[in-house]
């Protein structure tokens, strides 16, 4: 098979890609290479020319068009992205099969009617919105063009599309290794913003008097959010709760490894959290709203707690029963308050869970075989 996976010029794929579309396109490129000589596979990625892949690189640009402000600023990148979808389009002939993994693949679907070869699509955050189910519909019907969805939870915006799988994400175990310990403090890390409610997490803290480490990936946008009802009550903490910016998520390793709980007070519904099994493959039990894909990667009182939001959106009979910023108030001090035997138990069973349901080797194994079955449909209709 002649694989074209179609990633993004905004910004260059490597190692130290600090966003979710771009780890996931360097860890899956990344481990999909090892099974090139057994499985016949021949590997083409299209993204920006510093992009740092093991594979070919086919670009427009050898910058990102993140380097350049003015195209950032302004929305114009979107050209750039369209640039690099019609370049590997019109190399068909090359190819047997597309994986599109540019946002959620919405900008790539105007091109597929168009396009010969099999088109699969990796949705990564689909919008809860009206707009969004109406131009997806528009292409429901081509058959050529089939949907992986991350999780379950993410079908239900967009019921409709011809799915292959749903595929979860996964991590490296070796990379995120066990460690039985933990560590005294609470963590939170992701993007900065209000939906990834770090602000609920420095609450918690404060209102516990327990430590707790936040890591963050900046966005200009939220900068006054950030510093008003974030920074500015962690600087009130006087050195219990800290924050840092611009780690990538290998650098995170230790932090997970060495933390209490991780927190993740997602107020939307997340299609996966990548950051929650890299968590528990560290050890470290998860607490989280039950949001999207939340109830999917966590099972509740065993590799962490998962909490009602609120007490009008009830999704579950969990056991902490309370709601909202109360309910994660409880679940960390259950954590706190176990003994150490259960503690260490709950630590084992997060790693348990993620060597049996989100290792990235699974995960490929899901994708060959999702790559193989959409080249024998096409040439089954041909």
């Amino acid at each position: 098979m002649r694989i074209a996976i179609v990633c993004s010029n905004y910004l260059n794929m490597g190692k130290e890609t600090a966003s979710g579309t771009g780890i996931f396109n360097y860890s899956f490129i990344s481990e999909l290479v090892k099974h090139a000589e057994n499985d016949l596979l021949s590997i083409t990625a299209f993204a920006s020319g510093a992009s740092q892949l093991p594979v070919q690189i086919e670009s427009i640009d050898y910058e990102p068009s993140s380097a350049n402000d003015q195209l950032s600023a302004s929305g114009k990148f979107v050209l750039y992205e369209q640039a690099l979808i019609a370049k590997a389009f019109a190399m068909q002939d090359r190819f047997d099969l597309y994986h599109i993994n540019i946002g959620d693949g919405d900008i790539a679907l105007p091109f597929s009617p168009f396009v010969k070869r099999p088109i699969l699509i990796t949705l990564h955050h689909i919008l809860d919105t009206d707009y969004m189910r109406t131009f997806f519909s528009f292409y429901k019907n081509v058959q050529h063009v089939r949907f992986v969805s991350a999780s379950n939870a993410q079908r239900k915006l967009l019921p409709d599309l011809n799915y292959a799988a749903t595929i979860y994400h996964g991590v490296d175990p070796a990379l995120f290794a066990f460690n039985t310990d933990g560590g005294a403090s609470l963590m939170w890390a992701g993007r900065v913003i209000p939906e990834k409610g770090p602000d609920i997490v420095v609450d918690i803290a404060q209102q516990i008097g327990c430590a707790a480490k936040l890591f963050g990936i900046p966005r200009k946008q939220h900068q006054k959010w950030f510093e008003t009802n974030v920074l500015d009550k962690i600087n009130e903490s006087r050195g219990a709760i800290t924050y840092e910016a611009g780690l990538d998520r290998y650098q995170l390793v230790d932090h997970y490894q060495s933390s209490k709980a991780f927190v993740l007070p997602i107020v939307y519904e997340e299609s996966f959290g990548l950051v929650l099994i890299e968590a528990m493959s560290c050890g470290t039990p998860v607490i989280a709203f039950a949001r999207g894909s939340i109830p999917e990667i966590i099972e509740d009182g065993k590799t962490g707690f998962i909490v009602n939001a609120a007490d009008d959106d009830i999704r579950g009979d969990w056991i902490v029963k309370k709601t909202g910023g109360a309910g994660l108030r409880e679940a960390v001090e259950r954590i706190y308050a176990m003994p150490p035997t259960e503690y260490a138990a709950m630590r084992a069973a997060c790693r348990d869970r993620v060597l049996r349901y989100f290792t990235i080797k699974r995960m490929v194994d899901e994708y060959l075989h999702v790559y193989k079955e959409s080249c024998e449909i096409s040439t089954l209709n041909h």
